[in-house]
């Protein structure tokens, strides 16, 4: 991170270098956090990462967040305000569980512990661990439910900024109630004491910090920290070129949607004169009758995530331009209205899919917006929805005799195609932004009754372009000894990820179910719930990103390379790329280029 200068304020203002190493310190406590989660979480969910730590200030203002998802982390500040406002008594020992959509949260599926931090009885920091839990209470073995009419039928348990531990023990009431109502009950509670105890490191190092530093200069730095980060958002802002665009984009025709599918849109005002960014969010349709409608906080986020991602584009950087916390948000200005499907949703609702479809769509559409704005800045549009590769899985454990119930993180889908560089292959979502880690599946199989049977690149799925989109994933599955259901939701199967700069669509998603005597039938539903005999598999095919630029642009080595690596076919190479590729496939050593040929291709093409 470039050394602060010209820090405003009093005299006694912290010097750059003290600035730097408080906030790597806090860095450091997340990232402590983090592992501490990870290694005693009980669900493959959180072992594959679907949770964020962060750390917030008593202003309710996110101070640091260094591996938190975009999707969990930016919506912090209003879920630690609500502690406030409906606990103003709140204590050293408390903790708070929070999954209200209505009041900060971002879906019922993300359960967020909520710790106060007082030093010399002094409130000065709020400790959150947000996790995407396995089960939730739904009325369908999932944590998503995108066919929900509203949130009864949804069917979760909604807690809204509850008190779960008061002097550090916990509330039996709130424990109980949650293992009542949930489907494997022994897997959430080791997923709360995991998250717990994560919050709980957070709160004794927060404590070392502060009697290290003193609170003097705590709060110091917090004050300065963030003006620090207001002052790169600024320097961004003012690189970009000024203008006003519209971004808009089609999810695919869900049940409850439109025949034709749900058309949202953006207006992004970039005024670099003002230092300022503003996503208008108003003009899009009502909440429907589905799970899929946004939450506040995940509109927000999902508009606040698109920009960070272009200003934090740039060639070579191997630092964020602008750091993720509230300082750099002063200057975007999301506005958004009640009662819209991309908005401010009323209660009752249903945001059980906040976090993905149309979230990833909104922040999709603001990448590729910017990279239409002007070569040279933007993305192409993400990978779309979350396949049988992503799908939620139950049945009974014969072994154990007992039910089971996980999510699945067998493959990922493609990253957007930048200004700069190639799509992220281990993408998976704009909101986990490439976060989230793929299932060891040894592992899984070895705790659960089904075998994974293929995990690979899907070839010839990447948006082309002269920064190609990230290939899409294949992945084969089915039971082992009883039949298993999944459930699962497609995207981008009619409404591919598109490209920008002349960049190619991505290959849209498509899933199978492999017969016993191996033929395939496809699935044509976008919402899958899709019962597997054994004997009988399920292939999940998912999408790439979207490419940037012109693929002829491409770089005739850089081709050769995708080639290689199995990623693009020769034929592709020679028809989308106008790259001639000599050699035998299966022998990737002897692949080269014909240069001569190549240049003939591309100048014919150009003439």
């Amino acid at each position: 991170m470039p050394t602060p200068t010209g820090l405003a304020g009093d005299a006694d203002e912290l010097d750059p270098v003290q600035l730097l190493v408080m906030a790597n310190r806090l860095d450091g406590i997340t990232r402590a956090m983090t592992n501490t989660l990870v290694r005693t979480a009980r669900s493959t969910t959180l072992v594959a990462r679907d949770f964020s730590c962060s750390l917030v200030d008593a202003a309710h203002n996110l101070i640091a967040a260094p591996e938190g998802m975009p999707v969990h982390v930016f919506g912090s500040s209003p879920i630690c305000a609500s502690m406030a406002d409906l606990h103003p008594e709140f204590a050293a020992g408390d903790a708070f569980l929070h999954n209200d959509p209505y009041l900060g949260g971002s879906h019922p599926a993300d359960h967020t512990i909520i710790v106060p931090v007082f030093v010399a009885g002094t409130h000065i920091f709020t400790v959150c661990v947000k996790a995407h839990l396995s089960d939730i209470g739904n009325a369908l073995p999932s944590t998503y439910i995108p066919t929900a009419v509203d949130v009864y039928n949804e069917g979760a348990l909604i807690f809204p900024c509850v008190r779960i531990q008061r002097q550090y023990r916990d509330v039996d009431d709130i424990v109980r109630m949650c293992q009542k109502r949930i489907r494997a009950p022994q897997i959430w509670y080791g997923d709360y004491l995991a998250m717990l105890a994560a919050a709980r490191v957070g709160e004794q190092l927060l404590k070392e910090f502060c009697a290290k530093f003193g609170l003097a200069a705590v709060q110091r730095f917090i004050r300065g920290w963030l003006d620090y980060s207001e002052r790169l958002t600024v320097e961004a802002i003012s690189r970009l070129p000024a203008g006003k665009v519209r971004a808009r984009t089609t999810v695919d025709p869900f049940p409850g949607f439109p025949e034709e599918g749900l058309t949202i849109q953006a207006e992004i005002d970039v005024d670099p004169t003002a230092r300022r960014v503003t996503v208008d969010l108003r003009d899009n349709p009502d909440c429907t009758a589905t799970g899929l409608n946004l939450s506040e906080s995940t509109a927000r986020n999902a508009a606040i995530a698109g920009v960070l991602n272009v200003l934090n584009s740039r060639p070579g950087a191997r630092v964020n331009a602008v750091p993720q916390n509230a300082g750099a948000f002063r200057r975007f200005t999301v506005l958004l209205r009640e009662n819209c499907a991309v908005g401010i949703p009323r209660h009752p609702t249903s945001c059980s899919m906040a976090t993905t479809t149309v979230a990833s769509r909104t922040q999709g559409m603001i990448f590729a917006a910017f990279g239409r704005l002007r070569d040279g800045i933007g993305l192409a549009e993400a990978c779309f929805g979350q396949g049988p590769f992503m799908g939620v899985l139950s049945g009974h454990h014969r072994e154990r005799d007992e039910p089971y119930l996980l999510q699945l993180f067998s493959g990922t889908a493609g990253g957007p195609g930048s200004a700069e560089v190639d799509g992220w292959l281990s993408f998976s979502s704009a909101g986990a932004g490439g976060l989230l880690y793929i299932d060891e599946t040894e592992v899984v199989e070895q705790k659960y009754p089904f075998i994974v049977f293929q995990k690979s690149i899907r070839p010839d799925s990447e948006g082309a372009g002269r920064q190609r989109g990230a290939p899409g994933n294949i992945c084969v599955y089915g039971p082992r000894w009883d039949p298993l259901t999944v459930h699962y939701t497609m995207d981008g199967m009619q409404h591919a990820p598109q490209g920008v700069q002349g960049g190619g669509a991505a290959l849209g998603s498509e899933a199978y179910l492999i017969r016993r005597d191996g033929s395939r039938v496809r699935l044509p539903d976008i919402v899958g719930e899709q019962r597997i005999e054994v004997g009988e598999r399920i292939l999940s095919l998912s999408d790439g990103g979207g490419g940037y630029g012109d693929p002829f642009g491409r770089r005739p080595a850089r081709v050769l390379h995708d080639v290689i690596e199995g990623f693009v076919s020769i034929s592709r190479a020679r028809r989308v790329y106008g790259v001639v590729v000599l050699g035998d496939s299966k022998r990737p050593e002897a692949l080269a280029v014909d240069e001569e040929t190549t240049a003939r291709v591309r100048a014919a093409r150009n003439s």
